[in-house]
């Protein structure tokens, strides 16, 4: 598990969210969460580390801090 700076949805902080991957063969890293129905394969789980929401990311918009780490 890693964890990264993120805009959050539910809290409008940008904080820290754990990043766990759906199919990680770690059961540290692997998602603690069930994805919703239309979430494509690929996407990570992100946690909020100050409210605790979840949000379903392509994993490659974890490292454009362009565009996620500011809420832009």
């Amino acid at each position: 598990m890693s964890v990264h700076m993120w805009y959050c949805d539910s809290c409008k902080a940008e904080t820290g969210h754990e990043v766990r991957e759906q199919g990680h063969h770690d059961p540290a890293v692997r998602a603690k969460a069930t994805p919703p129905a239309d979430t494509h394969s690929d996407s990570t789980e992100c946690t909020c580390t100050a409210c605790a929401n979840v949000q379903w990311v392509d994993p490659v918009d974890i490292f454009h801090l362009d565009v996620h780490d500011f809420g832009d």
